[in-house]
């Protein structure tokens, strides 16, 4: 049960592209502090965030690390206590300088509009080192995530491979990509792009939105990964051609 809670938070979070950040303080004297900023997450399960210097979270975190970051699954009706959140609780420092070029390019494939961003405010990608989660799934399905339940094994490829295995995707297979999106997501869409690869999902995006794509295996390599993809246009071929048959 509490393998399956730690799978159902961890999809949350990766199917999330915006949170509540809370910090502590410092014009305040320690009082807690909310923001609402984007995200994305590393295979490790990590938050990696991208903030203005001037920012006042920002600020907080340059003198006191400590943080936690809120996302839920926001009721079109009804009860919002029925629905799942998920508080992650943390420390986030900045990403250091011979990691952050990288990363901040996987950012931008997932986040195009930050591309800007690097001519303004002096922004700087942080990184948020998980320390405990809390998960609430419903009524009565609440549990403390622990630290080693959360982090996962760091794949074998690097954000080199990463990156492209995803210019692969969009250059060759373009069409691989709006089947699947269909699929997860029912949504038709003629520009389709690949722009994050995880090693339990993807995230594919169109009409200026980010799509989160799960795989039914962890993949620990490129192979693994391939063959997910695969298998994923495959499924959606296969959908399509029987809905085709239907009409």
């Amino acid at each position: 049960m509490r393998e399956q809670a730690a799978f159902e938070a961890r999809t949350l979070v990766r199917q999330s592209s915006v949170c509540v950040i809370s910090t502590i303080s410092k014009n305040l004297q320690g009082y807690p502090f909310g923001s609402v900023s984007p995200f994305m997450t590393d295979n490790q399960g990590r938050l990696i965030f991208y903030i203005a210097g001037i920012a006042q979270h920002s600020r907080n975190l340059t003198e006191d690390s400590r943080m936690c970051a809120t996302v839920f699954d926001a009721a079109d009706q009804g009860d919002q206590n029925a629905h799942a959140r998920v508080t992650v609780v943390g420390d986030a420092v900045p990403v250091p300088a011979e990691e952050s070029e990288a990363l901040l390019e996987r950012y931008e494939r997932q986040y195009p509009e930050a591309i800007s961003y690097r001519q303004a405010h002096d922004f700087q990608l942080w990184r948020m080192e998980v320390k405990r989660v809390r998960y609430i799934g419903g009524f009565g399905h609440i549990f403390w995530i622990e630290e080693n339940e959360w982090h996962a094994q760091e794949p074998e490829w690097t954000l080199e491979d990463e990156k492209r295995m995803v210019e692969h995707m969009n250059d060759d297979h373009a069409d691989a990509n709006q089947l699947m999106l269909n699929l997860i997501h029912q949504v038709q869409a003629d520009d389709v792009i690949m722009t994050t690869i995880v090693l339990d999902g993807c995230y594919l995006r169109a009409n200026d939105k980010n799509y989160y794509v799960q795989f039914e295996n962890v993949c620990m390599d490129s192979k693994a990964v391939r063959m997910e993809l695969v298998r994923l246009t495959k499924a959606a071929r296969k959908a399509l051609s029987s809905e085709a048959e239907q009409d």
